[in-house]
């Protein structure tokens, strides 16, 4: 019955808290305005009128939680050598469509929480009286990846639902996805595409291929188990999984991805 009751907590948060939607296009000029000016008052406010608070390390953590993910994209770059962080527009157009079509295809339809995928989850882990399903969005991701942990509790659950919130509100999906690719683990102690592309191919995200695209992209689901070094079949399967996402979406032809189905996953020599 907690389980229940927490669930449902879970779900009206998502339905009722007053935050912005972040759905389709947007004006990338006016947001960044919006949220500089935004958060330059707040670091004004927080010097002058608050300036005796402590640290926000120091915080309480439901507060220093919130300040955090106003703050994602500071704790990302910190996270990750400059060397290693690839914008959008200078990886392969492949690269983000891959990772969209296998980890969240309605990634740019939503407001950062996926109500069906949330409803499926539900379901789930009541019949299973556990939590046995997510339902996680990229955008709920990130928020586990950088700030909370993995553990698989209903409160977990809730926090991340309400930081994927606030995070929709502050950043465009461009730049949580940026933030997702560059920051997510991908094995063999690589983190993002950047390091990734090295370890594994060789190679600048700027210059991956189709199938290595794919292969990036099926890691996220189990790095370590996905390994290509230690674990070429399974990582294989898996890049064929997202090459048919692919297709599904419309993204590639059959043919193209036919092409790629039988081809072993060719790692960098080492």
């Amino acid at each position: 019955m907690k389980r229940i009751l927490l669930l449902l907590l879970f779900i009206l948060i998502f339905l009722f808290f007053p935050f912005p939607k972040n759905i389709g296009s947007q004006n990338e000029e006016s947001l960044n305005l919006a949220r500089d000016t935004a958060k330059t008052q707040m670091q004004t406010l927080t010097s002058s009128s608050f300036s005796f608070l402590p640290e926000s390390s120091e915080w309480p953590r439901p507060f220093r939680l919130i300040w955090e993910a106003i703050h994602l994209d500071q704790t990302a770059h910190s996270l990750v050598k400059p060397e290693h962080w690839y914008t959008l527009a200078e990886m392969p157009s492949e690269l983000p469509q891959a990772i969209i079509s296998i980890e969240d295809h309605r990634f740019y339809s939503h407001s950062g929480v996926d109500l069906d995928g949330i409803l499926r989850a539900m379901l789930a882990n009541i019949q299973a009286d556990d939590i046995v399903q997510g339902g996680s969005t990229l955008t709920q991701q990130v928020i586990k990846n950088l700030l909370l942990t993995h553990e698989q509790t209903m409160e977990r659950k809730i926090w991340e639902v309400f930081l994927a919130l606030i995070v929709e509100s502050q950043f465009s999906k461009d730049e949580i996805l940026t933030i997702y690719l560059n920051t997510t683990y991908l094995g063999a102690g690589s983190t993002g595409v950047g390091q990734a592309a090295d370890i594994y191919f060789g190679k600048n995200a700027t210059d991956l291929n189709l199938a290595e695209c794919a292969t990036l992209a099926a890691l996220p689901y189990a790095p370590s188990a996905l390994n290509p070094f230690d674990n070429p079949e399974g990582c294989q399967k898996r890049r064929n999984l997202v090459l048919k996402k692919m297709l599904k979406r419309g993204i590639i032809t059959t043919k193209t991805a036919e092409d790629i189905y039988d081809i072993p996953i060719i790692l960098r020599n080492i």
